[in-house]
């Protein structure tokens, strides 16, 4: 969909310290094989009193402060997330809420695996658009991928999982980037390749850690077309980025910077990106893989480290890239209107 007078005002990341992951392959906890292959530097990992939801209020505290946005003037909050946030059967949304804007906003859960955080910018984009005045959503995504639940080096292919946590305000007011379209595609013809075919009655019934390989080699072992999937993963994904830049009215030339998944090289997909003109040297890469997969949080986390550190200005555009199992995709484009003075807190973002 295509937007007008929708911004974002505010981001802000909080990310576990940075782990080698040499130091993972030398102790056995992430085959050698595959860490060539991911290309990926390094993992990050919270500390074990940390908890989830209290990094997105840490990382929410951070974007709402640098974006001068009143509480009062929120009136959504979205939070996406993976896994466990603290403790079973509680509201996430809702303790996000009661430690950064209180008020009456509505306070809503966004699941949409890997995807969350861009469903709930297209969502949070629509709600605003709808609104009158100088509303504003608050966007939150945490994750914490620690043991028993998963084995960050071992639970799917191709990713190391991360913890961190990212904040992103939205509003009807200027703000330093403007929000021209975004884009979100569902096709679930392929969903079971991350379900698995086996029922559970509660959380860890099929064992611990998660265990996305096993679900996927069960899925093709039944016959499904394993080059079908990458074809349909391929086309959703160019989809829509290409709907979104014809939505914005903008070119991939006229792209100063991609946001893509950090996930490892082998799933970059980059003969695609070569394809439609995308090469390496325009995209977080380079940053992406001394972080890691932040769940539902890459493409905010991309977007704050390309603000912090200075690598887009005024009149550049951005685009963030997502998808997430099941399956959806999205792509967003931006516009930077300003050059935020935020480096001296990038530090205290990693």
């Amino acid at each position: 969909m295509k937007w007008s007078d929708v911004y974002v005002a505010g981001t802000a990341m909080w990310l576990g310290r940075r782990e080698d992951v040499r130091d993972a392959v030398a102790d056995g906890r992430y085959d050698e094989d595959e860490a060539i292959s991911d290309d990926l530097a390094s993992v990050r990992v919270a500390a074990e009193a940390d908890v989830p939801v209290d990094m997105a209020v840490t990382a929410a505290r951070r974007a709402l402060e640098r974006s001068a946005t009143a509480p009062e003037e929120v009136t959504l909050l979205l939070h996406s997330h993976i896994g466990h946030q603290g403790v079973d059967q509680f509201a996430p949304a809702s303790y996000v809420q009661g430690r950064t804007v209180g008020g009456s906003a509505a306070a809503i859960e966004v699941r949409q695996a890997s995807n969350g955080g861009m469903a709930a910018l297209h969502l949070a984009a629509s709600y605003l658009s709808a609104s009158s005045g100088s509303a504003a959503a608050l966007l939150t995504t945490a994750d914490k991928f620690n043991a028993p639940g998963w084995n960050r080096f071992r639970t799917d292919n191709g990713m190391i999982l991360s913890d961190g946590a990212t904040g992103l305000v939205l509003s009807r007011e200027p703000g330093v980037a403007r929000l021209l379209s975004s884009v979100v595609i569902g096709d679930a013809t392929h969903e079971q390749v991350y379900r698995g075919d086996t029922w559970t009655q509660a959380p860890g019934e099929d064992g611990w850690p998660v265990d996305l390989r096993t679900r996927k080699e069960r899925y093709f072992a039944a016959g499904a077309d394993l080059l079908g999937v990458i074809g349909s993963i391929t086309r959703n994904q160019e989809e829509s980025l290409r709907t979104a830049l014809d939505e914005a009215g903008v070119s991939v030339d006229d792209v100063a910077r991609f946001v893509f998944p950090a996930v490892g090289r082998v799933l970059q997909d980059w003969e695609s990106r070569k394809a439609m003109g995308i090469d390496e040297s325009r995209t977080t890469w380079p940053w992406g893989r001394t972080v890691g997969h932040l769940g539902a949080g890459d493409q905010a986390a991309g977007l704050t480290h390309l603000l912090e550190t200075g690598q887009v200005g005024p009149g550049d555009k951005v685009v963030l890239c997502g998808v997430g199992n099941g399956w959806a995709y999205s792509a967003a484009v931006l516009e930077i209107l300003e050059q935020p003075n935020w480096a001296e807190q990038a530090e205290a973002s990693a």
